[in-house]
This record gives structure tokens, C-alpha cells and sequence, in this order.
């Protein structure tokens, strides 16, 4: 009896193994399965495979020494983990090299480039000193509209005191280029590039409030002088990589359009003052076909910064490795920032090894040099590359963020590398959207500044306001006459002693 219940045991036993190897051989079927669908890294389908191959196909004999060489190499991982580690001289990884070309791509002599005058004056601009009201926060403010110092004598020698960055202003505006450098396509240095965007935007409105005032009290060459000098200030934003200066030059040139349609209609400007206007809005070189390729040149090279930066490593003698401490601040954040490390000490013992831990899985899942990541990068970018070309079907509504968010699959997103890049990258398009309708719409403003040119003229000529756009169609490009954004014509209304001229997106001289 004892014999038998002992067979039955072992009968029992037997069973349930193969029980339990069925069911890990059905889950680790599964996972390759997932795997392979969820288009995971080659290296970890294929250790799969390999287990799964190891599990079925590989004689009985050789699985003990397949299972021994598997103990070994984890002991080795294991072991390799609590190592000490040599972190001197390893810092984030960032394309360096990339970068140099890109800013010699671009390059500008020092002599030539106004960015340099325009620092000069941001070292000595304090945009938090106490301002009068008028200047910027009343409604109107002397931004607004035309103003004697008389009336706000707060205002006029508070302005007096900025007349030597006025002078430097128009001083940077008679050069053509411009070129911020550094270029930091860098999310971790991006703050420190546009970080004198609002001086510049203050610079704007020093200018505008004083043209203000030099229109009120009859100045008007003056007043002229600094209108421009805003719209080449508008220009030197264009020429940055940075589609961040370009929202702020889109917003400065449009106070410039603003002022000068006002002084257009409601002074009396001479036929040379026309002339001159008419050559500064002409002047301003915004071409999406030429900067476009340039901000995605930027993006490109910002995202692989951003993602290297986290994912690999390197030294002064130029060795790649994956970052050991990848989930860190610290790892996350510039080694180099004396202050940042003060702040943020390197972490306890126990957590840097699950740090060093985790770039075993990163190995498996990560490409295996930044130049292949680079590549990956590159691929996911070429989508926008289209966007320059004259058929390119602006009318089909990209995702939004939310919606773009709400699709990514965080699962596969997790391990598949590619995948993360790709729904990061897609997830741009409804700001890339966005950035092209804003340039449409500054597009929009500037023809209908000359549209107002021509009805001034004929105004001039003719004593009256045009009944209608056809009188003065002969006087401007057809182009003007079409509001970019919708494709249709400009509205234009004849009021006898006033006139409107609007579109659907824009309202250029009020309704």
C-alpha cells in the first residue's frame, strides 16, 4: 500500500510540473507573441525566442547547462550591479558636434549680426523698474495711440531715461541679420536661449510708445524711424531657429502693423511716408518655405538632446555607455550645475543600484548608440518635411493634444523605443498646425497694411474713400488682395466718412 500511494505521488507530481511547464510555456508564447505584435526591440523578442527555443526545442541533455549558463549570467549581472562605479568625467550625452554644424550652418559675422548689440542692451535693461501706468497698463496706454508729453509727463521722462536703448535699438535695426548663440536645442538649456524674449517684446513697446508720442507732437520721420525699427526687430525674430521667437516676433509686428495702419488712416502722411511704409512691410522677410526647414532642423536636433541627454552617457575621452542614473534628477539634469548638485546630492547607495540595474533593461529595449536613436529621430520628423510644399492639404484637422495623448498605447510605449518616438513626435503636429496658422495670420495683417496703403493713396487722389477694392486692384499684387488663411478676398465696406476692411480672420481696420 505504501508503494503504490508513493507511485501515486510521483504520478501527481509529474502532473502538476507539467501543469505548471505548460502553463509558463503558454505565457512565454504569449509575451513573444505580444512582443513580436507590439513590434518590441529585436533584442528582447529574441531572448524569447531563445528561452522558449531552450524550453521545447533543445535536447533534454543540454537544458541543464543552458539553465546553468542563464544562473551564471544573472549572478554576473547581479554582481556587476553592486560593482563600484567610476562616474568621474561622465556627463548627460548631447550632439555636440550636431550642434556646432548647426550653428555654423547658420552663422553670422560678428559685425553683421545685431544679436550682439541687442545683448549689450538686455545687460542693462531691468524690465521690472517701476513703469507709470500709461506706459503699458492703463487703456489706452501709450502703446496704443498718439499722446503728448504734456498729458502724461510721468510717462515722457520715464522715457527720457531709456533714450540711449531707444538709440542702440535703431542701431541693431540697420543691421540685416541676426543670430542668437548659443543655440540651445536642449530642453534643460531651452530656458537659458529665449530667456531674453522679454526684453526684446519690452524693446517693442519702448519703441511704440515713443513713435506715440513723436506722431502726437508732429515728429513724424522720427516716429517713422522706430515703427520700422520694430518691424526689422520682427525680422531678426524670424531668423531664429526657435519657433518660440517667432510667436514673439509674429507678436511684435503686430504692434508695428497696428500703429502704422492708424497713423496711416487717421494722420496725414505725405507721399514719401507711404512709400517708405509701404517698403518696410515689404521688407520683412517671413517665408514659411525658407524658415520652416530651419525650425524642423531645431526640433530634430532639440528631441535627440532631450532623449539622449536621459539615455546615454559620456566622457572627455569620448566613450558612449547607457546612464546609470537615468530616473534621477541628478542623471536628468545638468552634472555640471554646481548649484543644481548642492540642491540635489546624489542619491542613497541602495537607489543608485536600482538606477544601474534598470540600464540592463535599457539595453535591451534602447537603440544601442545615439547615432541610431538619431536616425530613428530623423525618420519620425520626415512626415513634416511636407509641410513646405505649395499642395500640402493644410484642411485636415490634426488630433489635439489631448486626443494625441489619449491614443498612445503606454504599453508598447514602454517597450518599444520606436514607438515612444514616433507618438512623441506626433503629438507636435497640432502645435506645428498651430504655428503655420499664426504665420497666416501676420501674413494676413501685412497685406492688409498694403491694402490700406492704396486706399490712402486714393484717398489722397481722390478725395474719398474707393467704393469698393476694385479701384485700387491695379495698385497692389493680386495677392494682397487675398486673405491668406481662408483663401478668399478681403471684405471692404464704404461708409462715406469711414471704411472697413476685415476678413474672416483678421479685422485689419475696424468694422
Amino acid at each position: 500500500m505504501a508503494e503504490n500511494k508513493q507511485q501515486t505521488d510521483k504520478k501527481k507530481t509529474r502532473l502538476l510540473w507539467r501543469i505548471f511547464k505548460g502553463i509558463g510555456l503558454c505565457l512565454l508564447l504569449l509575451l513573444l507573441i505580444t512582443a513580436i505584435y507590439f513590434q518590441a526591440p529585436w533584442k528582447i523578442i529574441t531572448l524569447l525566442a531563445i528561452i522558449l527555443a531552450a524550453c521545447t526545442v533543445l535536447p533534454k541533455p543540454y537544458r541543464k547547462w543552458f539553465w546553468l549558463s542563464a544562473g551564471a549570467v544573472i549572478i554576473v549581472l547581479i554582481i556587476w550591479v553592486f560593482l563600484p562605479e567610476d562616474n568621474e568625467g561622465w556627463r548627460p550625452y548631447t550632439f555636440d558636434k550636431e550642434k556646432a554644424e548647426f550653428e555654423a550652418k547658420y552663422a553670422v559675422p560678428d559685425e553683421q549680426n545685431a544679436a550682439f548689440v541687442y545683448i549689450e542692451i538686455f545687460e542693462n535693461l531691468d524690465i521690472d523698474t517701476n513703469q507709470p501706468e500709461f506706459f503699458v497698463k492703463s487703456k489706452p496706454s501709450s502703446k496704443d495711440e498718439p499722446w503728448l508729453s504734456k498729458d502724461h509727463p510721468q510717462t515722457a521722462e520715464w522715457l527720457k531715461g531709456h533714450r540711449n536703448t531707444i538709440e542702440k535699438l535703431l542701431q541693431a535695426s540697420k543691421k540685416d541679420k541676426c543670430i542668437f548663440l548659443p543655440i540651445c536645442a536642449d530642453f534643460f538649456t531651452y530656458s537659458k536661449y529665449i530667456e531674453n524674449l522679454p526684453q526684446m517684446r519690452q524693446c517693442a513697446w519702448l519703441l511704440i510708445s515713443s513713435a506715440n508720442n513723436d506722431i502726437a507732437e508732429n515728429r513724424i520721420d522720427a516716429a517713422l524711424e522706430k515703427f520700422f525699427c520694430v518691424n526689422r526687430m520682427a525680422n531678426h525674430m524670424y531668423q531664429q531657429p526657435a519657433m518660440l521667437y517667432h510667436i514673439v516676433g509674429f507678436g511684435i509686428e503686430r504692434f508695428a502693423l497696428e500703429q502704422l495702419n492708424q497713423f496711416l488712416i487717421e494722420s496725414q502722411p505725405r507721399p514719401e511716408h507711404l512709400r517708405l511704409i509701404s517698403d518696410s512691410i515689404i521688407g520683412v522677410e517671413n517665408n514659411w518655405t525658407t524658415y520652416w526647414p530651419r525650425c524642423l532642423d531645431f526640433e530634430k536636433l532639440y528631441g535627440k538632446n532631450m532623449l539622449c541627454r536621459i539615455a546615454y552617457e559620456k566622457n572627455s575621452e569620448g566613450k558612449v555607455r547607457l546612464n546609470r542614473n537615468m530616473l534621477s534628477l541628478r542623471g536628468i539634469l545638468s552634472i555640471t550645475d554646481d548649484q543644481f548638485q548642492q540642491k540635489y546630492p546624489p542619491p542613497p547607495y541602495f537607489r543608485r543600484k536600482i538606477y544601474k540595474a534598470k540600464t540592463i533593461f535599457n539595453w535591451l529595449n534602447y537603440p544601442s548608440s545615439p547615432e541610431k536613436l538619431a536616425k530613428i529621430i530623423d525618420a519620425a520628423y520626415e512626415q513634416y518635411h511636407a509641410m513646405i510644399e505649395p499642395d500640402y492639404d493644410w484642411s485636415i484637422e490634426p488630433k489635439k493634444w489631448d486626443q494625441a495623448f489619449k491614443s498612445i498605447n503606454f504599453r508598447r510605449a514602454s517597450f518599444n523605443f520606436k514607438y515612444f518616438i514616433q507618438s512623441s513626435v506626433n503629438m507636435s503636429e497640432i502645435v506645428y498646425y498651430k504655428h503655420h496658422e499664426w504665420y497666416l495670420k501676420n501674413l494676413a495683417l501685412r497685406r492688409g497694411s498694403r491694402l490700406l496703403i492704396a486706399i490712402k493713396q486714393y484717398n489722397n487722389k481722390n478725395g474719398a474713400w474707393p467704393e469698393s477694392l476694385n479701384a485700387i486692384k491695379s495698385n497692389v499684387p493680386a495677392e494682397a488682395l487675398i486673405d491668406p488663411v481662408t483663401g478668399n478676398e478681403f471684405e471692404y465696406e464704404n461708409h462715406v466718412i469711414r471704411f472697413s476692411l476685415f476678413a474672416e480672420s483678421v479685422n485689419i481696420w475696424p468694422k
